[in-house]
């Protein structure tokens, strides 16, 4: 009966489970791919790209097919694109790996790794101070 007096209420376009395009391009990049069709499927990686800029498995995907593609230059560039915002979002082994696959294609593309190192291990550093700060403020709350 509730739910009756809802749907009176509220259109039924409404009630319906919004519906996300980014699911819609994921099954047609999953057609795409299954049928080999690489340049749909490229298409279809850059429209995601678009709508989710922060992801970055995106841009790592993009550049996995560019490599097989044989467009090694394009691949490094979303290779790039990858590691910083794997990066960005404290995935520094992640980060390395790709930076690494990047560097087998490109390797003049050094400082990218180097710069990933050296924030990870700035990150690292302030992690181990907060961890001590915490076990100082736990061993003075006990006394």
């Amino acid at each position: 009966m509730i739910v009756e007096a809802l749907r009176q209420l509220v259109p039924e376009k409404h009630l319906r489970k919004r519906h996300s395009r980014t699911l819609d391009l994921r099954v047609e990049l999953s057609r795409a791919l299954r049928a080999r069709q690489t340049t749909e499927a490229l298409q279809l990686y850059e429209l995601i790209e678009k709508q989710k800029p922060d992801e970055p498995r995106w841009s790592h995907r993009k550049g996995d097919l560019l490599q097989k593609m044989g467009r090694e230059d394009e691949a490094v560039v979303a290779y790039e694109r990858a590691v910083s915002l794997y990066a960005a979002r404290g995935f520094d082994a992640r980060a390395a790996a790709t930076a690494k696959v990047m560097l087998a294609i490109d390797p003049s593309k050094r400082e990218v790794l180097e710069r990933i190192e050296a924030n990870a291990e700035r990150r690292s550093h302030k992690q181990r101070h907060e961890a001590v700060r915490l076990a100082e403020a736990l061993r003075m709350a006990r006394r």
